[in-house]
């Protein structure tokens, strides 16, 4: 899910708009919620509660069939009418993590034309219909998913016999084994936000040392992850993150527009090692390495995406339940949306502040997730999320504390 705190510099305009909109019966695809206004320092405990709330919630659960997989929930305060929080929760099937942007540009271009039209004291009395543009292909259909022999007779045999051909690491940590969540998946949130001038800080020295922010971002987390592990135990982690392939793809010819939901990622993985990350000095040369990776699977340009390997699975519940019990491949995700556009073209008085990107923890995946995005205020939010019972509590904390510390040392 994506949220984002929109602010209108008009604020009587807002009060009133938002007066009559909360009027309009929206099922329960959008709800509006007033709430109290929090200490400055409590913003993140709050949204970390609203969030688990929903994303512990199933799209399942009440009119399966009859609405779609996605929530709106406007979060409106009582003290300021002109800022608002809008978070969004979408399933994963309706499009990539790149879709979040995608529909929160588009909710400030309404605001901005309602107010630009001087209609915002009018009661939204009218019906949109939606529009009959057919909805894209699958990713399937749009790439041409070309794996190579190698990787495909390598898969297989990983499968048949994983101690010859797919052998684990030693000392190795992923997390404990696969385990079937009961009754249901719990996910736990924590955010950390990264004020202004420590994001445009981070960003620069990134890009003096030859890397990229989710490169550095990566190490930091692969740091923290370290310092929580037994050094005779585990000396090696993986790191994993998604990839979008949206500009390599096409529909009829023709590229794929810059507001289309599609769901089109690669991914990426890099193994650190113990000697590469140290609590007092930072390995740029490590932040290279996690870039280089980066680019090696762009360059790929689609090919042996091993994401593509998911068509040869003729029973994809099957495929899932038989991970039960089995160790998990990849140590941690970092998924980074960079920076998302605070305004639209055009003139208007709504703009987007912080933004918090955040996912559902992994059943058989990395047992540790960091959604990162950038908001129109310039901060960075970093929203840590694990499933309870597989990772503790007290490792998340000494994770998340390892995290801040880095980057503290960094931008000092």
């Amino acid at each position: 899910m994506l949220s984002a705190i929109v602010i209108n510099e008009d604020k009587k305009d807002s009060e009133v708009y938002f007066a009559r909109l909360k009027s309009v019966n929206l099922d329960t695809c959008v709800e509006f919620i007033e709430q109290k206004p929090v200490p400055h320092d409590g913003e993140d405990a709050a949204l970390e509660t609203c969030l688990q709330g929903r994303i512990n919630t199933s799209f399942k659960e009440g009119s399966l069939g009859s609405r779609p997989f996605w929530h709106l929930r406007i979060m409106l305060s009582t003290a300021d009418p002109s800022t608002f929080t809008a978070a969004w929760f979408f399933h994963h099937a309706l499009g990539d993590g790149g879709c979040g942007p995608i529909f929160h540009r588009t909710l400030l271009s309404a605001l901005q034309d309602v107010s630009v039209s001087g209609n915002s004291s009018e009661p939204p009395n009218h019906i949109v219909r939606s529009p009959s543009i057919p909805l894209l292909p699958p990713f399937e259909a749009l790439h041409s998913h070309p794996v190579s022999w190698s990787l495909f007779l390598r898969t297989i045999l990983g499968l048949i016999l994983p101690s010859v051909f797919d052998p684990r690491p030693p000392k190795l940590w992923t997390g404990p084994r696969v385990t079937a969540p009961d009754p249901l998946p719990n996910t736990k949130i924590q955010i950390v936000t990264l004020p202004a001038p420590t994001t445009a800080k981070l960003l620069k020295i990134s890009r003096e040392n030859k890397t990229t922010m989710q490169a550095t971002l990566e190490c930091c987390i692969a740091t923290a992850i370290f310092l929580t592990l037994p050094a005779e135990t585990y000396d090696k982690i993986i790191g994993t993150g998604p990839i979008s392939v949206r500009s390599i793809i096409k529909n009829d010819d023709k590229p794929i527009a810059d507001d289309e939901f599609v769901l089109a990622l690669a991914e990426y993985t890099h193994t650190h090692m113990r000697t590469s990350h140290t609590a007092t000095q930072f390995s740029w040369d490590e932040a290279r390495a996690v870039r280089a990776s980066i680019q090696a699977e762009l360059a790929k340009k689609g090919t042996d995406n091993r994401v593509s390997l998911l068509r040869y699975v003729s029973d994809m519940h099957k495929f899932y339940i038989e991970k039960i019990g089995q160790e998990r491949k990849i140590s941690f995700e970092l998924s980074n949306l960079g920076a998302l556009k605070a305004e639209v073209s055009g003139e208007g008085v709504w703009k987007i502040g912080k933004c918090v990107f955040s996912q559902s923890a992994n059943v058989s995946g990395p047992p540790i997730v960091c959604s990162a995005v950038t908001g129109g205020d310039g901060q960075c939010v970093l929203a840590f999320s694990w499933l309870e019972g597989v990772v503790g509590e007290e490792m998340m904390k000494a994770v998340v504390e390892g995290v801040e510390k880095q980057v503290e040392v960094l931008v000092r």
